[in-house]
């Protein structure tokens, strides 16, 4: 069974530099490392979306989320998987593209709000 040490190390070779929310994690609950890790296992081992397109999304995701420590750490692992900048580029525009019509969504009400004070005033 692989220790801990093992497994930071097959993250650092994975993604170019050991996650340090995992480093740090693996300080605190050497477990909670672990299941982290059956997860994205399990998550890869789906076939329906090639694991490139997985990566990317997750790129997408955390760029929209704001985590920074993730992108970088994403970034790195496309990088070493032979995915292209013009790539993850298009990813993080495509996560910008969506973050930014959140706003829009998120105005649903107080458009139709003014929709409704416009059609008052006509």
């Amino acid at each position: 069974m692989m220790n801990i040490h093992d497994l930071l190390e097959q993250m650092k070779k994975q993604s170019g530099s050991t996650p340090l929310p995992m480093k740090l994690l693996s300080q605190l609950d050497e477990s909670a490392v672990f299941e982290h890790v059956n997860n994205k296992k399990w998550l890869y081992s789906k076939t329906a979306v090639p694991n490139k397109y997985k990566l990317l999304m997750s790129i997408a995701a955390a760029a929209a989320l704001g985590q920074e420590t993730c992108i970088i750490s994403y970034v790195k692992s496309a990088l070493i998987q032979g995915i292209s900048k013009d790539e993850i580029v298009e990813a993080l525009l495509t996560a910008r593209f969506v973050k930014g019509t959140t706003v829009i969504s998120a105005s649903l009400e107080a458009m139709k709000l003014l929709v409704n004070q416009t059609e008052k005033l006509t």
